[in-house]
């Protein structure tokens, strides 16, 4: 799976954005009131920075190698105050990055933010009807149609329609923190076996924090962090669950080693926002 990230444009990608939005195979998409010129676009990077929860503009970013290389972009605007009303609109990906499930990955972790960090109840969006590719995406992705204004736009010379799309808090499938307590073992094991930590951290919020106790290493702060701290000292043993209990935001397991299977090892407190790990604390038992 392509290693996808979301951070908030900055006045760096100005020209990044407006090389995006004039592409060929990207601009006839686009809303005709969409911002294009560096000018407005640096007013709207201004604006989502300094009025971060009812507007956003967001660069997608792809890890190619060791780097990450931006892709494309997206944006919010607040709806309605009152009833937590997001309006979703600028969805681009850049041709080059096309065909790798980069628009997916972004539009699914876009929602998670949307919903779990800033705390909206419902996302809406509109495409124009002869955007094909886009109303196969919001599909795919989730979005339930919900109507259609007939002819309702003047586009490339002809009337067109917009198509109306939704989507709600329950509308997530948003998984128990034991669920993910049993995904991130299975994970970490694969990774032992495997050395491809990847999977496993796909599971961690951006800014989640990784913490041992009665070893002499970290807290790792972010996934990148995390990442580094995997792959500079990976596990040389797989583990299995003991026992769990039910934590406030999260769980508590006990743990063993596969090479000791029935000597507890520690525990694991695992904290979750939304559908990601956003804490994991691995604490090892003391000898007795």
């Amino acid at each position: 799976m392509t290693d996808v990230r979301l951070r908030r444009a900055e006045h760096a990608d100005v020209e990044f954005l407006v090389a995006l939005l004039a592409d060929g195979e990207v601009e006839p998409f686009l809303s005709a009131r969409r911002a294009r010129d560096p000018d407005s676009i640096r007013a709207e990077i201004e604006r989502s920075n300094t009025e971060p929860q009812e507007f956003g503009r967001f660069v997608i970013e792809v890890r190619e190698g060791d780097a990450w290389q931006r892709a494309g972009m997206c944006g919010f605007e607040v709806g309605n105050r009152r009833s937590r009303i997001a309006n979703l609109g600028g969805l681009a990906v850049h041709p080059d990055f096309r065909g790798r499930g980069v628009a997916d990955e972004a539009a699914r972790r876009f929602q998670r933010h949307l919903v779990f960090d800033l705390g909206y109840h419902r996302l809406q969006l509109e495409i124009y009807g002869f955007n094909e590719r886009a109303v196969a995406h919001a599909e795919r992705v989730g979005y339930v149609l919900e109507g259609r204004k007939r002819r309702a736009y003047w586009r490339h010379g002809d009337w067109t329609d917009g198509i109306l799309y939704g989507l709600i808090r329950e509308d997530l499938d948003v998984p128990t923190a034991r669920t993910l307590l049993e995904a991130h073992v299975e994970r970490f094991n694969d990774g032992v076996r495997t050395g491809d930590y990847g999977p496993m951290l796909e599971q961690f919020a951006d800014d989640a924090e990784l913490s041992f106790e009665g070893a002499p290493v970290g807290p790792f702060a972010g996934r990148d962090a995390i990442a580094a701290a995997y792959r500079d000292r990976p596990p040389d043993d797989t583990l299995a669950v003991l026992d769990v209990e039910e934590a406030r935001d999260g769980v508590v397991a006990g743990y063993a080693w596969s090479r000791k299977p029935r000597v507890r090892a520690g525990e694991m407190r695992l904290n979750v926002r939304g559908d990601r790990i956003s804490r994991l604390v691995v604490a090892f038992a003391q000898p007795s």
